[in-house]
């Protein structure tokens, strides 16, 4: 009799706890995506593309979960130079930050550091979120390639 009840207790504990588990993961919510929307441009035989590779490589990896759109493209085709265009595009690497209706909020043109890509979303996020403070810092870059130049 003991070991029937110690197996219906330790059935009732095992099914609690699924249940209880299982609904921790439906109840809980997952972080609503900033309605945000990040342009890389680049040219594959840009130099300072080439360099930025790691650093965006890095970015999509954190932001794109954390945003509505991560976009890469290719200027070196014809799709991806006619966006550069519409994007008033003229240089490699170019990066735009764009609201929920496309209108752009921020750009930075030419190779940047990590850090400050990182600063470049960070604020893009907080001017579509309203968490803005204080005065916008300039984002320096090393430099960038003008198009049809190379």
């Amino acid at each position: 009799m003991r070991r029937l009840v110690t197996v219906v207790l330790v059935v009732a504990l095992a099914a609690v706890l699924s249940v209880g588990i299982a609904g921790c993961d439906e109840g809980a919510t997952t972080e609503e995506k900033a309605p945000l929307h990040f342009i890389q441009f680049f040219d594959p035989d840009c130099p300072f593309c080439q360099a930025m590779e790691p650093t965006v490589d890095k970015l999509r990896e954190e932001y794109e979960p954390r945003i509505e759109k991560f976009e890469i493209i290719d200027v070196s085709t014809t799709e991806g130079l006619a966006q550069a265009d519409e994007y008033g595009v003229f240089i490699t690497p170019t990066f735009i930050i764009l609201d929920a209706e496309g209108e752009e909020l921020d750009r930075v043109q030419g190779a940047a550091t990590e850090e400050s890509m990182i600063k470049f979303i960070d604020r893009g996020i907080d001017d579509v979120t309203g968490t803005a403070s204080g005065p916008r810092e300039e984002i320096p870059t090393t430099g960038g390639t003008e198009q049809g130049s190379e």
